[in-house]
């Protein structure tokens, strides 16, 4: 009877050394799953973001990174709403790049608290709770917009400003950065009240007819996003208006890209969305390692380009990290230096 029971606590130990080691295995970073929560899931930008996630999670050896987010970038209770279904799930960390940073600060806050780490994307919150951020410095990016609009325009005449969205983070440093710059360095140039695109080309050419109709003598445009741009582009492309009015518009969607290499957008001020997401990902594995103590912000790198710098080997590189825009440039024959 001795003989047995010893035979079975044996098995037993046996059993649970493997079950636990088969535990541990499970815990690594094969097996964590994170989640990347954009402004909108109907914008290329956020799906390059998100690209550059999956290359750094396959990297790590993570099980996946899933993509969840609202339709609309003005759409910020369907954002919170998801961001609370995602941190109900328990993923192992949360990445998002935050519509509103007031609405988004307390459930953050309250999911980080919870145990679920979160890294925010292209834009963030006001919080030490976060302890990594990556993005763009969008206020210095705001003001090289600002050098570049103006050297086009020949530092004098009334401007169009198109900005995000009145909540966003990412668009009030653009905002400050523009027209700070702006204030200090062109005297000459007037710069019209912000108006607010929140993501929709059809708002921005809205925008664009009125402010055109009632000031026929602005010479310059000058949007924080992808959509403002599009929308003040095609704006211009019905009213030929390509040679007296030109643009400067952050990012660089196909539909963006397309009426730049037509003439009718003068110049984009071009982030690394692929590389966003890639730096995320690493960011959030070492928060998960606790490699990473007190906030830090990761910065990736603009450019201002034009057609006379879009065949730079850098500029080509960092355009042709969407491949409907890599198709794009080959089709209109760009020849890369």
């Amino acid at each position: 009877m001795k003989k047995t029971l010893t035979v079975f606590l044996l098995a037993l130990m046996v059993v649970t050394a493997v079950f636990a080691n088969g535990s541990q295995e499970a815990s690594g970073t094969e097996a964590r799953t994170l989640v990347f929560i954009p402004k909108t899931t109907s914008s290329q930008f956020w799906v390059n973001i998100y690209n550059g996630t999956e290359a750094a999670a396959e990297e790590l050896g993570y099980n996946k990174v899933k993509f969840q987010g609202p339709s609309s970038g003005a759409d910020v209770t369907g954002q919170i709403n998801i961001f609370n279904d995602v941190v109900t799930s328990r993923p192992d960390g949360i990445l998002i790049a935050v519509t509103d940073m007031k609405s988004l600060k307390k459930p953050i806050e309250a999911a980080i608290a919870a145990g679920v780490p979160v890294v925010t994307v292209n834009s963030g919150i006001e919080s030490d709770l976060v302890l990594a951020h990556v993005a763009t410095d969008n206020y210095s990016a705001g003001a090289m917009a600002a050098d570049a609009l103006a050297e086009m325009i020949g530092e004098t005449g009334t401007v169009i400003d198109i900005g995000v969205d009145p909540a966003s983070e990412t668009g009030r440093q653009r905002e400050n950065g523009f027209r700070d710059r702006m204030t200090a360095s062109y005297p000459k140039i007037k710069v019209l009240p912000v108006q607010y695109a929140c993501g929709e080309v059809s708002k921005a050419m809205n925008i664009t007819s009125d402010l055109l109709t009632g000031n026929p003598e602005v010479v310059g445009i000058y949007s924080a996003q992808d959509a403002g741009g599009t929308g003040a582009a095609q704006v211009l492309k019905q009213r030929n208006l390509k040679d007296s009015v030109k643009i400067v518009s952050f990012d660089s969607s196909p539909d963006e890209f397309a009426l730049f290499l037509e003439g009718n957008l003068d110049a984009m001020v071009v982030q690394d969305p692929f590389n966003q997401g890639y730096k995320g990902v690493m960011a959030m594995d070492k928060v998960l390692n606790g490699e990473i103590s007190a906030s830090e912000f990761i910065e990736t790198p603009v450019k201002i380009i034009t057609k006379d710098n879009v065949g730079e080997k850098s500029n080509y590189d960092l355009l042709a990290s969407d491949a409907n825009i890599k198709k794009m440039i080959e089709d209109a024959g760009i020849v890369i230096e």
